[in-house]
């Protein structure tokens, strides 16, 4: 889902930014696991370091990322829907 996900982000706003996209795991509000953050590793990022709070950051280059989709109107106003 992650990976989809950034690639509908991609296919949506264009290009990212050069140093790509960063995301923070919270392992106090998770399962426990031996590896927080399995899920974005799975689908490509690094965990590149710590928040000062001490959640977990991960990174995701541009040119790691998948290839960008775009969804039709119709999709996209099936999304929107609240």
């Amino acid at each position: 889902m992650i990976t989809e996900a950034v690639a509908i982000t991609r296919g949506f706003f264009g290009d990212p930014p050069p140093l790509g996209i960063v995301s923070f795991v919270d392992a106090e509000k998770i399962k426990h696991k031996r590896d927080p953050g399995r899920c974005y590793r799975k689908a490509g990022w690094r965990h590149v370091g710590f928040t000062k709070s001490g959640l977990y950051v991960f990174q995701q280059k541009p040119d790691e990322m998948p290839a960008p989709v775009v969804l039709d109107q119709f999709t996209l106003d099936l999304l929107s829907v609240a």
